[in-house]
C-alpha cells in the first residue's frame, strides 16, 4: 500500500508537470499584485485586457487593472511561469475607467533658429556610423544642436518634467532618458517623445534623427521601459493609430 500511494503521488506530479508544461508560459500582472498564468500573451481591445487563461477561459479585465510595465518586464525575461506559481491567483477589484488623456495633436508649432536667425531646418553633414552599445545616456550630444532644441522645446511646452538627452548609440541617433515614477507618466512620456519626433520628421525629414531612443526609468533606477523608435512607429503613435498601452507592449525593449 505505502508503494502504491507513492507510485499514485508520482503520477499526480507528472499530471501536474505536463500540464504546466503545456502553457505558453505568458503571465499577466495584476496591479494588486497577482499573477495570472495565460495560455498566450493578452491583448488589448479599447479600455480592456483580453486575457485567455491557462485554464481554457476567455475573461477580459479593465487595463487599470493590469501593470502593463511589469506585465512586459517579466515576460521579456523568459521566465514562463515556472516561478512564484502560488501566487498565479485572481483577485483585485474592478477599478473605474480611467479619465483619457488630454491629446498631443495640438503639439504643432515651433522654431528652430539656424546660424542666420532663420525659422527653418537646415542641412548638415552626413554623421559617421559607430559600433552600437546599449541604449543609454551618452556623454555627447546631440550633433545638431537646433534638433536638440526642437526637440526640448516641445518637452517643455508638454510639460514632461524630468529628461536628459544625448546622442544616441549612432551618431544618427537622438537619445531621450525620462525620470517616469507611475504608468501615466510613461504613457505620457512614450506619447510626448513620439509626438516630438513625428513633427520633426515631418517638417525636415533629411535632418530628423534616423531613430530615436527613449529610456525611461524611476528615480530609484529601476527601468520602466526602453525604445528605439522609428519615424513610422513615432507617426502611428503620434496620429492615435494605436493606444499608447497598446504600442508600449508592442514595441517596448527591456
Amino acid at each position: 500500500m505505502p508503494r502504491l500511494r507513492v507510485i499514485g503521488m508520482f503520477v499526480v506530479c507528472l499530471v501536474v508537470v505536463v500540464a504546466l508544461a503545456g502553457a505558453e508560459g505568458y503571465v499577466v500582472i495584476l496591479k494588486s499584485g497577482h499573477k495570472l498564468r495565460c495560455k498566450e500573451p493578452m491583448r488589448i481591445e479599447g479600455p480592456n485586457a483580453i486575457i485567455a487563461l491557462a485554464t481554457g477561459t476567455v475573461t477580459s479585465y479593465p487595463l487599470e487593472l493590469v501593470d502593463l510595465i511589469e506585465t512586459e518586464r517579466y515576460n521579456k525575461l523568459g521566465l514562463g511561469d515556472a516561478v512564484m506559481i502560488e501566487e498565479l491567483t485572481v483577485g483585485g477589484k474592478v477599478a473605474a475607467t480611467p479619465t483619457p488623456r488630454k491629446s498631443l495633436a495640438e503639439v504643432t508649432d515651433f522654431k528652430v533658429r539656424d546660424g542666420a536667425g532663420g525659422p527653418t531646418l537646415g542641412s548638415t553633414s552626413e554623421p559617421t556610423p559607430t559600433p552600437t552599445p546599449g541604449i543609454k545616456l551618452q556623454t555627447d550630444k546631440y550633433h545638431d544642436e537646433r534638433v536638440d532644441e526642437a526637440f526640448t522645446r516641445i518637452f517643455d511646452e508638454k510639460e514632461l518634467l524630468i529628461y536628459r538627452t544625448s546622442q544616441g548609440t549612432q551618431p544618427e541617433y537622438y537619445f531621450v532618458q525620462a525620470t517616469t515614477d507611475s504608468e501615466r507618466e510613461v504613457f505620457k512620456a512614450l506619447e510626448v517623445v513620439a509626438q516630438a519626433y513625428a513633427l520633426i520628421h515631418r517638417m525636415d525629414s533629411g535632418l530628423a534623427p534616423k531613430a530615436v531612443e527613449l529610456l525611461m526609468v524611476q528615480t530609484t533606477g529601476k527601468p520602466a521601459g526602453t525604445f528605439r523608435l522609428t519615424p513610422e512607429q513615432a507617426n502611428e503613435l503620434a496620429s492615435g493609430k494605436i493606444p499608447t498601452q497598446a504600442f508600449y507592449i508592442r514595441h517596448v525593449i527591456f
